[in-house]
C-alpha cells in the first residue's frame, strides 16, 4: 500500500524548507500510516484546471525526522527526501499527462475528485491494484531524485 497525498502547499512547503514531511490535521494520515506504507505519490491542481490532477512526486516513507524538522500540522509523514526512490517527475505538467493521471485516479477516488480534496478527501490508501496500474501509468514519465528536483526548482 502507499498513500495519496494532495499537497496544494506544495511550492510554499519547499519554499519555506519543508523538505522530507508532509503532514495534516486530520486523523486519517495517522491511520494510513499504521498500515506501513512504502511509498508516498504527491498531487497538485494545475493552474485553472479544476477537477484535474497532476503528480509532483514519489518519496520513499521513513521513520527518520529531517534535521530541520518544525512541527506545522497534528500529524506528520516523514519522507527521504535523499534516497534514490525518492523522485519529482519532470514532464507531468503536459495536458496529455494531467488527463492521463486524472482519468485513472478519477476512476479510484471520485468523491475526493468531486470535494476538491479539501480535508481528509486529499488523503487516500492506494491499495497494491492501484499502485500496480499507476506505476504503470508513469513508468516512462520522467524522473529527477527528489533533492535534484528541489535544487532545480529553487534555483
Amino acid at each position: 500500500m502507499d498513500i495519496f497525498f494532495y499537497w496544494k502547499d506544495f511550492v510554499s512547503d519547499v519554499h519555506e524548507g519543508r523538505i522530507g514531511t508532509l503532514g495534516a490535521d486530520t486523523d486519517k494520515l495517522a491511520e494510513l500510516q499504521e498500515r506501513l506504507p512504502r511509498k508516498v505519490w504527491t498531487f497538485i491542481t494545475p493552474k485553472g484546471m479544476k477537477g484535474k490532477i497532476r503528480v509532483i512526486g514519489s518519496m520513499w516513507i521513513t521513520e527518520v525526522r529531517p534535521a530541520n524538522f518544525v512541527p506545522k500540522w497534528r500529524h506528520n509523514l516523514f519522507y527521504d527526501a535523499a534516497s534514490p526512490k525518492s523522485v519529482l517527475f519532470t514532464n507531468s505538467a503536459s495536458a496529455e499527462k494531467i488527463e492521463e493521471v486524472s482519468s485513472y485516479l478519477n476512476n479510484r477516488f471520485n468523491q475526493a475528485f468531486r470535494s476538491n480534496f479539501q480535508g481528509e478527501k486529499g488523503l487516500h490508501a492506494m491499495e497494491a491494484d492501484v499502485v500496480q496500474g499507476f506505476e504503470k501509468l508513469v513508468r516512462d514519465y520522467e524522473t529527477v531524485q527528489f533533492m535534484e528536483g528541489i535544487k532545480q526548482t529553487l534555483g
